[in-house]
């Protein structure tokens, strides 16, 4: 099975043998990196659905009307 996203989920980043070596040799606790983990997603703002939302998600970023205007 091949995957088509490229970033691991927080339950794969916490079983991974090379992220765990990394942690072991800075000294960070499993359990503190898995928190931060979980905070860091819930801040993180939810990816536009479609095209139109992130038109949107753009305009209203830049102080612009949400419609584009080709003209």
């Amino acid at each position: 099975m091949r995957k088509t996203r490229e970033d691991l989920t927080i339950s794969e980043a916490l079983r991974d043998p090379l992220i765990a070596m990394v942690l072991r040799a800075d000294g960070v606790k499993l359990d503190d990196f898995k928190q931060l983990l979980e905070v860091a997603a819930r801040k993180r703002e939810p990816r536009p659905s479609t095209a139109s939302d992130m038109i949107g998600s753009f305009a209203s970023r830049a102080n612009l009307p949400a419609m584009p205007c080709f003209g």
